[in-house]
């Protein structure tokens, strides 16, 4: 037997592809540092030189620190030729280009809260999908619990009634018996055998 193909969905991932997991991550943590800096950025109130020039060292510094991040994962990528092929074979998402091309002045949060918000949606709905298949596993097998227990019932009942014949059998050689009704005393019917 041929082994099988594994599913495109289902490939393990390789060192690589996990390294570059690990250094984008890293990126957007230091992305993410840069972006409360400048949103925490404290308004010009008079004399506030010392304030300012230690905020800027701290935006520079974590912009050199996305920069070195982008480097590192720009050499994970160029090390490892199949990722980069992969990739490159990567297809974008229509939506995004959509967003793109249409989100000329607006803002790359814009992009990101819109990608996000199609993700929650397709997550949603592939979670009502997984809750739909598992109840209708669920009422497929009490189903066939159900059809199982009447096959049992039926197979039992069949051996009582094969029981009863071969014990009706030992007993009158399977012929049955002359009966006649008859009336007792006290005005109740009584079934008395003729022989």
């Amino acid at each position: 037997m041929p082994p099988s193909k594994p599913q495109q969905g289902l490939r393990t991932p390789t060192a690589g592809a996990c390294a570059l997991q690990e250094r984008l991550h890293e990126l957007l943590s230091r992305i993410a540092t840069v972006s409360d800096i400048v949103k925490n950025w404290p308004e010009s109130d008079g004399d506030v030189t010392a304030t300012h020039v230690e905020r800027t060292s701290r935006l520079i510094a974590a912009i050199r620190q996305v920069l070195t991040m982008i480097e590192k994962t720009e050499t994970v990528v160029k090390a490892d030729a199949a990722l980069k092929q992969s990739l490159q074979d990567c297809l974008i998402p229509l939506d995004l280009l959509d967003l793109m091309d249409h989100g000329g002045g607006l803002n790359p949060d814009c992009f990101s809260r819109g990608i996000l918000t199609e993700a929650l949606g397709q997550l949603a709905g592939l979670t009502r999908r997984k809750l739909a298949l598992s109840m209708l596993g669920a009422a497929v097998q009490q189903g066939i619990n159900q059809r199982q227990a009447a096959v049992v019932l039926e197979q039992e009942e069949a051996g009582v009634k094969r029981e009863r014949d071969d014990n009706g059998a030992d007993d009158g050689g399977g012929v049955e018996l002359p009966t006649k009704r008859v009336k007792t005393e006290g005005g109740a019917t009584a079934i008395k055998t003729l022989i």
